[in-house]
């Protein structure tokens, strides 16, 4: 079972999403961005989702500090939804580190679960 730290604004939606996407697939933990990023850089979590007004800055600033730039990226942000070829593309690439913006949690949430199933 993956397991995922889900940081930032609309933890209990995102966490809702990923149960109903995919049904006892993921392990959710809610944290603060510290304690997630801090799990996934030693192993004991898979991913880090944060989400913020941007998607970019309070969603992944630790994240990029903890785990690292290269690890981290934006998949929607305000008034631009998350694409399936961009989820694909950053999954691929190794990407742990998924931010996003709270208008995009019912979009892009069971976007990326199911690309983070199917890896």
């Amino acid at each position: 079972m993956k397991k995922i730290g889900i940081a930032g604004l609309q933890r209990e939606q995102i966490k809702a999403q990923i149960e109903q996407t995919q049904p006892g697939l993921f392990e959710c933990h809610i944290l603060n961005d510290m304690e997630a990023a801090m799990k996934v850089k030693s192993g004991e979590l898979d991913y880090y989702i944060g989400c913020c007004n941007t998607g970019a800055g309070a969603a992944l600033s630790l994240a990029i500090a903890i785990i690292g730039f290269a690890q981290s990226c934006t998949i929607a942000k305000p008034a631009i939804q998350a694409k399936q070829d961009e989820v694909e593309k950053f999954v691929n690439e190794g990407r742990v580190a998924f931010g996003l913006s709270v208008e995009h949690v019912e979009h892009a949430v069971p976007m990326l679960i199911n690309t983070l199933a199917n890896r």
